[in-house]
């Protein structure tokens, strides 16, 4: 396959993180999980962060065996295309696991050894990999489990799983706002 030159330029300027990187990113993620679960929160914000456990698994397996994910980032940048799927996955690690998905994770159980760097080169996010995401749906951000880009949504509505996958998905994102604010009054 023959690239444009911009493209194949851009590819030469990309800059490319390095295995150091990644588990630089992965410790502090790792230690940001722990310092949070140390914090801990208030009764009402730790069901919530178990509400989230238990929602996320049953979030991703909605998205089970959808055709437009594993080639969604083929032929784009760095770092977005550097494996065919998960253009979405493509972004900062720092991105996806803010403060209070970081907290979301650690009240709900998450704890720092469970979050595992995959093998192979680093490209977006520090736990995706050339098989996908390295975590365990239990252990991923919510904004990462309930994404759908509208590609994804489009087939979705195809198959007629569309509406089911849209309730869940709101389910967990108006829990989590409901975390957020929960975590945000005085305990």
């Amino acid at each position: 396959m023959l690239l444009p030159l911009r493209d194949l330029v851009r590819e030469l300027r990309a800059p490319r993180p390095s295995p150091a990187s990644r588990a630089a990113e992965v410790a502090d993620t790792r230690k940001r999980v722990a310092a949070a679960a140390r914090a801990g929160g208030s009764e009402d914000v730790v069901r919530l962060a178990r509400e989230l456990r238990e929602l996320r698994p049953l979030v991703s397996a909605a998205f089970a065996d959808v055709r437009s994910c594993p080639g969604c980032a083929r032929g784009r940048p760095e770092p977005h295309g550097h494996w065919h799927g998960g253009f979405c996955c493509g972004g900062a690690t720092s991105g996806v696991f803010g403060e209070d998905e970081v907290a979301a994770l650690a009240l709900g159980g998450t704890r720092p050894g469970d979050l595992r760097a995959p093998t192979g080169d680093h490209a977006g996010c520090a736990f995706r990999g050339p098989e996908g995401c390295s975590l365990d749906p239990v252990d991923r951000p919510n904004l990462c489990v309930r994404f759908a880009c509208r590609q994804l949504e489009a087939e979705l509505r195809e198959d007629g799983r569309w509406q089911r996958v849209r309730a869940l998905t709101r389910r967990l994102e108006t829990t989590f706002a409901r975390f957020v604010r929960a975590r945000g009054e005085p305990v």
